[in-house]
Formats: C-alpha cells, sequence, structure tokens
C-alpha cells in the first residue's frame, strides 16, 4: 500500500500556489513581520502576522502609522479585502488622490488589483487593526504610482531618500546615457 503524502498529492493535483511574498510555497502561521516606518525607520509603521494557506492568505494587521510615503501604492493581489476590527482610517484614492474614504470599524475595504490607494490618516495614537484577506498573486506585484506612472517597489524603495526628505521620492531619474 502507497501512502499518499503532501508532496504526492499536490503532484497529482499539478499545479502549486506560491508563498506572496517569497516566492516559494510553505505552510505559515501567525509569522510576525514589522514593518519600519518610511520617515523614521526606527519606528515601526505595520505590525502584520501572516497566515498563509494553500486556499489564500490571511494577514492581521496593526497599523500604526498612515502612510507616509508621497505616493499611493498597490497590492501584489488579484483582490483582497480589509475587514476593520478597531480603530479606523482615512484612504485616498486614485493616482492622484481623486476619491477619499473614511473606514471605521466594521466596514469592509475592497481592493481590487489595480486599486491605487494611500492610509492619509488613522483615528488617535492608537493601532488600527484590520483583518486582510488575500486572492492569488495577478502577477504584477506590489508598487507605486508616481507621476501616473507604475513603480515596482524595489526601485521605488530604493531610491526613497533616507533623510525623508518627501521632495525627493521614489526612483530618481537618470542623466541620458547614464548607466
Amino acid at each position: 500500500m502507497t501512502v499518499v503524502g503532501w508532496r504526492t498529492w499536490r503532484d497529482r493535483r499539478g499545479r502549486r500556489r506560491p508563498n506572496l511574498v517569497d516566492g516559494e510555497w510553505r505552510w505559515s502561521f501567525a509569522r510576525h513581520q514589522p514593518i519600519p516606518d518610511a520617515q523614521e525607520p526606527d519606528r515601526t509603521y505595520l505590525d502584520r502576522w501572516r497566515f498563509d494557506t494553500p486556499l489564500g492568505s490571511v494577514f492581521l494587521h496593526a497599523i500604526r502609522l498612515p502612510d507616509r510615503d508621497p505616493d499611493p501604492h498597490t497590492h501584489p493581489f488579484s483582490w483582497s479585502r480589509s475587514l476593520i476590527l478597531k480603530g479606523g482610517y482615512t484612504e485616498e484614492r486614485g493616482p492622484y488622490a481623486e476619491e477619499v474614504r473614511r473606514y471605521r470599524p466594521g466596514r469592509v475595504n475592497r481592493i481590487h488589483h489595480d486599486t491605487v490607494h494611500r492610509i492619509v490618516r488613522t483615528r488617535g495614537d492608537r493601532p488600527v487593526w484590520t483583518l486582510f484577506i488575500a486572492g492569488s498573486p495577478h502577477g504584477r506585484g506590489w508598487g507605486f504610482v508616481v507621476d501616473g506612472r507604475y513603480v515596482d517597489h524595489k526601485e521605488y524603495l530604493a531610491g526613497r531618500d533616507p533623510s525623508g526628505d518627501r521632495s525627493t521620492r521614489g526612483p530618481q531619474s537618470r542623466p541620458k546615457g547614464a548607466t
């Protein structure tokens, strides 16, 4: 009698869902990821506890500060939902902040693959707690929209001014002919 293990079952299914950040699948339960602030790296902007399963990812977020990058960002998921558990926030939507939305406990923020947004205000000094559920990755990855143009997050963050000067943001333009 042959025992069907996880590897054999996965191979029989013929597909494998990647871990959305690391590029390789693995189960994870409550993996803690503190995210530093853009302007003050010694402060925590977001505490994230991540739960990965073969069906998708669920995140418990404690948002401690609003998004302090001057440009709005996208998410790497085909869809996602953020249920506000405690606290609240205000976000700007669109590459040029065309729309403003406010979220308080019990509300659900629907974030689609093409949503461009930025949290501009949180309620009070306490963290905003959210349950964030994400669908499969859409292939483009996470990024920022700078002057109407999509910029991959690695390029954007590499060009961030370490002093926190908001006037020098995102990727720095290079003179013609520079490599």
